[in-house]
């Protein structure tokens, strides 16, 4: 079973040698990597060029950025399962074989995720993460999945050929959230996943990465999954309306509201206006929290 990773690149000399060793050196699994660069100017194109003879292909040219990178990275490839790495990522040591024996173990999985291991612009590292999704509820419950610490990070997710087939391109309005959105639509089509405690890649963080940008990022999860919701016909009418709550509410409290002004109308104003927000957790534990704060004030007196 071949496996196919993409790497796009940009002006990420620091990181690309480790980054392209870790892939190639992989050990009980055959790989196919591909390396797409935005016209690099810090030498990140010599470091890939020194590699291309075991490149199945690579290019630097300018481009519209990672996403167009990664289409057109995902075009090139034949391998039938798909992952891809960011140019300062690692794959761990014998990942791709592991992925690989989960994939014949289980046919139906056409999802396999496993865990990573945070680490800084050095290469210490700062602690462990797995996801935890498994159905289409999950994906799209980001307020106790994704804002709860369960999300996929990107590089610890490999899928099958056949999926992207029927999922398509990853789109590139969404800068931060492509992903995301991807996963939505894998799950929106029946991906099944397999899940493993190994640890599969080791995400560098550091100043300069775009995901850094945390309120872009979340602002395009939100505008994902209200997508989401208001065209997919697959979740039960109890789990619409209450994720429907939960993003309005979770809008509110972020002060930034669609067609209103800056100044947020008070809670209680608010709440009137939108009783769904009663079906939201956050919405129900305030009220909670306010009524308690009351009756303490009141029996001071």
């Amino acid at each position: 079973m071949k496996v196919s990773i993409v790497t796009p690149s940009f002006n990420s000399a620091a990181t690309s040698e480790e980054t392209i060793r870790s892939v190639l050196d992989q050990q009980g699994a055959q790989v196919e990597y591909i390396v797409v660069d935005g016209g690099s100017t810090d030498g990140t194109a010599d470091i890939i060029r020194r590699h291309g003879p075991r490149l199945a292909w690579w290019v630097s040219e300018t481009d519209r950025g990672q996403v167009d990178a990664l289409n057109k990275g995902c075009a090139r490839s034949t391998g039938e399962v798909l992952g891809f790495l960011n140019a300062d990522d690692v794959l761990m040591p014998g990942a791709l074989g592991k992925v690989t024996a989960a994939f014949v173990a289980d046919p139906a999985s056409n999802i396999v995720s496993g865990a990573l291991e945070w680490i800084d612009a050095a290469g210490s590292p700062l602690g462990m993460h797995r996801g935890d999704i498994s159905t289409l509820e999950d994906i799209l419950d980001i307020f106790r999945v994704w804002w709860g610490g369960r999300q996929w990070v990107q590089p610890e997710v490999f899928f099958r050929r056949t999926l992207k087939e029927r999922v398509g391109a990853f789109d590139e309005r969404y800068h931060l959230a492509f992903d995301y959105d991807f996963w939505v639509r894998c799950f929106r089509t029946g991906a099944r996943v397999t899940r493993l405690a190994d640890t599969l890649v080791k995400f560098r963080r550091h100043a300069a990465q775009k995901s850094i940008d945390t309120e872009r990022a979340v602002n395009e999860i939100r505008t994902v999954l209200a997508e989401h919701l208001a065209a997919c016909p697959d979740i039960s009418g109890w789990t619409r309306r209450r994720l429907s709550a939960e993003l309005e509410y979770d809008i509110y409290q972020s002060g930034k509201i669609p067609g209103e002004s800056e100044a947020r109308a008070p809670f209680a104003a608010a709440l009137l206006q939108h009783p769904a927000w009663l079906l939201a957790a956050p919405a129900r534990q305030r009220i909670i929290a306010s009524f308690r704060k009351r009756l303490r004030v009141t029996h001071r007196h």
